[in-house]
């Protein structure tokens, strides 16, 4: 603070408190020289002579006049362990992801994504009336069941997983990927409940067919399309599955998949259209973490210390 006086300042004083009350104050009248001892460029013995001292508890006085000026911190540039450490503010961080997930979209190709996309899910529309049928005639199978909940279960099991993840800071970056995870599932929920209260498709158990659309309903027969529960799962293992190559992850996400066409609550084509939406949003904030993380260093914290590491690219 005594560093940014006004030019025009010719006196500064300075009061040091001790609990609450006054202690000592210091006038300064050569701010020159003030600023030299700051830069560590002059002794305290050189400033003294341009300093007033007044002691408000003689108690306290001391033998060298201006000892306490030696406990002042000035400005220290060191970086610390902490500044290099990844914001664990959750709502900033958020905030921050979901920028950068919307700057990775800005420059994708979406008009190739969506061709591929809506090619997918026209195909994928030809096993509709098939899957249907084999789930209508299984529907008591002991193995369907548990398949229906085990699917059913997958991605709310993968949300909780990926949020540990985010919010356990011994591992930078396995929490950068948790929160790349987590914030993905969460946007692929929101827009594929966008999705079906748009599209209104009708569920293959409501039997009314699958060409049965009744749009922006709250009805929840017609509340097929896109599948949700596929969405999440497709997103939260997304980020995992690109992070380290694990793309048994992308197997656990089709069990979900499968499991929405087993219960007869989806057509395959919007078990299909749930899938390719989580993995799109999963890989925008995977992209997005990653571009957030370049050039970052990996700090270690270690017995015998602290190691930082860059990845060169």
């Amino acid at each position: 603070m005594l560093r940014h006086a006004p030019l025009e300042v010719r006196e500064i004083r300075l009061t040091l408190y001790e609990r609450a009350e006054p202690a000592v104050s210091y006038d300064f009248i050569d701010l020159r020289r003030l600023e030299r001892f700051l830069r560590g460029e002059i002794e305290a013995k050189e400033l003294q002579d341009t300093v007033a001292v007044e002691w408000h508890k003689p108690a306290l006085r001391e033998a060298d006049p201006i000892a306490r000026l030696r406990d002042l911190q000035t400005v220290d540039a060191t970086p610390k362990v902490a500044d290099l450490l990844p914001d664990t503010r959750p709502a900033k961080r958020v905030a921050e992801d979901v920028a950068g997930a919307g700057r990775v979209a800005s420059g994708a190709d979406w008009l190739r994504a969506g061709a591929i996309g809506a090619g997918a899910v026209l195909a994928s529309a030809l096993l509709d009336k098939r899957a249907e049928r084999f789930a209508r005639d299984h529907a008591g199978s002991r193995w369907l069941k548990a398949g229906v909940k085990a699917g059913d279960a997958l991605p709310w099991i993968g949300m909780g997983a990926a949020a540990l993840a985010a919010l356990d800071g011994s591992d930078p970056r396995r929490s950068r990927v948790g929160y790349a995870a987590a914030e993905a599932g969460a946007v692929a929920f929101l827009a594929a409940t966008g999705l079906k209260y748009a599209v209104g498709r009708a569920r293959p158990d409501a039997g009314l067919g699958r060409g049965s659309f009744e749009t922006f309903s709250t009805d929840q027969r017609h509340q097929a399309f896109p599948s949700r529960h596929a969405s999440v799962a497709w997103a939260v293992a997304t980020p995992f599955a690109r992070e380290y190559g694990a793309n048994w992850l992308y197997g656990a996400a089709a069990i979900t998949t499968l499991a929405r066409i087993g219960s007869r609550e989806h057509w395959v084509s919007d078990a299909v259209a749930g899938s390719l939406l989580g993995y799109a949003v999963g890989h925008l904030f995977h992209e997005a973490s990653r571009a957030h993380g370049k050039g970052a260093p990996r700090v270690l914290l270690e017995p015998n210390g602290v190691k930082l590491g860059w990845v060169l690219e």
